[in-house]
């Protein structure tokens, strides 16, 4: 065989190889297609034919962070859950639901396919801030939370009345901002008094009144000179020990004195109510040296 025909004879099994390699890496990506293929059907399948809903029974719902509202009352406020899959499910849709009880500020919900469908609520729930009625001789009707919400102890009965007591009309709303400055004015009050608020009556928004221990405060109404017209307690504190078991009322509601009501003692020294005949009886004017300005 010569030179020429011993090249040739190489080329062509050069040939032969290249082709046997690409049909083998052919069969490899054709093998690996199918594979992925089989992957896709079978997981689609999985997804379809596999229920993936909720325990009927609702047992998949874990609530977590509730002190107050129970957890049926989050189970009952989702709705029907059970009835679509999982992945039908709208959790910010969910969500709103929660947070439409009273005691719940935010809500955060989950939901998770394995290894069981299952879904898992968050609450953060509202702070009470004071105990609401409508009256000294009402019984307490809700608690007001740090945003101003009203809620009801009829729903909620579990929840801690606070010690501090806001009187108020059927109807009465305060916001997140009216509850932070009332927090600073009562705070500012029991600074004074070294007492602690036990009630504010807001029946009447021009005639608001404390009762600060033993020492009763009448504060006129709540506008932008209140914080000024408390200022002036600390000044009389000292003055109004040797008149404690008598004074009736404070009145922080003038810019320029502080009126004080003391019952008039009898002749056996026993303490009597002021007289509503005479005008003078019924009101003494306790004007401070020097406090003229304040």
């Amino acid at each position: 065989m010569t030179y020429e025909d011993r090249r040739k004879e190489w080329i062509r099994g050069r040939r032969k190889k290249r082709k046997h390699a690409r049909i083998a890496r052919l069969n490899r990506q054709v093998f690996r297609y199918m594979v992925v293929l089989a992957l896709l059907w079978g997981g689609t399948s999985a997804v379809l034919h596999r229920p993936w809903r909720l325990n009927a029974s609702k047992a998949d719902v874990v609530v977590r962070g509730n002190h107050v509202v129970t957890s049926q009352q989050v189970k009952t406020a989702l709705g029907d859950v059970t009835g679509p899959q999982i992945f039908q499910l709208d959790p910010r849709k969910l969500e709103k639901r929660v947070e439409t009880l009273q005691a719940v500020k935010y809500a955060f919900v989950r939901r998770y396919a394995i290894p069981k469908p299952t879904i898992i609520v968050e609450i953060l729930e509202e702070y009470p801030w004071a105990t609401f009625a409508t009256g000294p001789d009402s019984p307490p009707q809700d608690v007001i939370s740090q945003s101003g919400r009203l809620i009801s102890l009829k729903d909620f009965p579990s929840i801690a009345q606070p010690d501090l007591v806001i009187y108020g009309p059927p109807g009465f709303k305060l916001n997140g901002k009216s509850v932070k400055q009332w927090a600073s004015w009562i705070g500012f009050i029991k600074a004074q008094t070294g007492e602690p608020v036990q009630s504010v009556d807001m029946r009447h928004s021009y005639e608001i009144s404390v009762q600060d221990g033993d020492l009763f405060l009448k504060l006129g109404t709540a506008d932008g000179t209140l914080t000024r017209r408390l200022g002036r307690l600390s000044s009389i504190i000292s003055t109004l020990q040797p008149l404690k078991s008598r004074l009736e009322y404070v009145d922080l509601g003038l810019d320029n004195n502080i009126p004080l009501k003391v019952a008039k003692k009898s002749l056996d020294g026993k303490t009597t109510a002021s007289s509503s005949a005479n005008p003078l009886d019924r009101l003494q004017q306790a004007q401070m040296p020097g406090r003229n300005n304040i």
